[in-house]
């Protein structure tokens, strides 16, 4: 089966209050990395014929984040979600395969859970799989409408238009499906026809294929921290400090030592030596590389360096450059550039 990427990133990000007009709200950064990277990282395990982002607000901001992992269309229209897939159309129509479409403001969702939507969706011989979770306090989140006592998925309403007894509902909408691609553009054609110059969502095709005799599979996430999303800067701080937790549990268990987790700020792509101790106030990022049994910190900045095996590091602040095996580095001390300026 062929398989598909539509990831939605047109979004302007209001709350995030910036005083840059043209800052795309999937170009923030956590640890270094903008959220959308962290999006495009976990969809590599999918293994996609194509990848497609689409881009609308600060467009050429987040472009520039992705060209060179995936296609771009631009939204012309910011006017909802369905005409942000629609803009795809061009590029998938009329082929046959799943289209996972997710929105580009989850940096938190896992590689393994992607892979066991896409299991599930196979198994199920589904052609609609939508993507939940239950939260304690769903405000804010599309709500799953299941039809009693069946508990088949009929509707997935947006809460802006839910009913009281609909605002009650637990159990959320993700912002990710796993469509039959060729169904995904006959009905958003279709709502297009009824919609046009209006907003619409993605959402709203869901009761359609249902009233059409379609079942519409659901896949759950069990931790609905995966599901989160990203709309102000309070949401940020939170899936950086769970970004944060992530990255030190891996490095610890692979035979790094974190003296102090809560002052270790440590980049996804960063790759660390067995028996290397990380001393508190310690920040590395980018794409740095560092060997066994080195000494990092306490108060070191690194950023895109190689750093070698056995070398000791303190208060320093070490960008762009190679520090060679069994070197004491600080205190006091700053290089930068491949010539090792001080």
């Amino acid at each position: 089966m062929d398989k598909y990427v539509m990831i939605l990133a047109a979004g302007k990000g209001t709350r995030m209050n910036s005083r840059d007009p043209n800052h795309s709200k999937v170009s923030y950064p956590i640890l270094g990395k903008a959220l959308i990277n962290y999006v495009l990282d976990c969809l590599e395990v999918v293994n996609a014929k194509e990848t497609i982002t689409v881009v609308g607000f600060g467009g050429e901001a987040t472009k520039k984040l992705v060209e060179d992992r995936s296609q771009v269309v631009w939204q012309k229209e910011i006017l909802g979600t369905g005409y942000a897939a629609l803009e795809c159309e061009p590029l998938l129509k009329n082929k046959k395969g799943v289209t996972l479409v997710i929105a580009g403001d989850k940096p938190l969702i896992r590689p393994e859970t992607i892979s066991a939507i896409f299991h599930q969706y196979e198994k199920e011989n589904a052609k609609l799989m939508v993507v939940s979770s239950y939260l304690v306090d769903p405000k804010g989140y599309g709500r799953i409408i299941r039809e009693k006592p069946s508990l088949r998925v009929v509707a997935v309403r947006e809460e802006k238009d839910t009913d009281e007894y609909e605002k009650e509902i637990h159990e959320v909408n993700s912002g990710i499906y796993l469509f039959d691609n060729e169904l995904l553009f006959k009905y958003l054609n279709k709502a297009l026809a009824t919609r046009k110059g209006k907003e619409f969502n993605i959402t709203e095709i869901i009761a359609m294929i249902v009233n059409d005799g379609y079942v519409v599979n659901s896949y759950v996430v069990e931790d609905p921290v995966e599901i989160f999303s990203i709309n102000d800067r309070v949401n940020l701080a939170y899936a950086s400090k769970v970004i944060r937790k992530r990255i030190n549990r891996q490095l610890m268990l692979s035979g790094v030592s974190i003296e102090d987790t809560a002052t270790a700020y440590i980049g996804s792509d960063v790759k660390i030596g067995k028996d290397t101790i990380i001393y508190p106030n310690t920040t590395i990022m980018g794409n740095t590389t560092i060997g066994e049994g080195c000494r990092i910190g306490p108060d070191v900045h690194i950023n895109n360096a190689v750093i070698g095996h056995e070398v000791s590091i303190m208060q320093a602040w070490i960008s762009d450059t190679t520090i060679e095996d069994n070197q004491i580095v600080g205190p006091f001390a700053k290089i930068i550039g491949k010539e090792g300026k001080i």
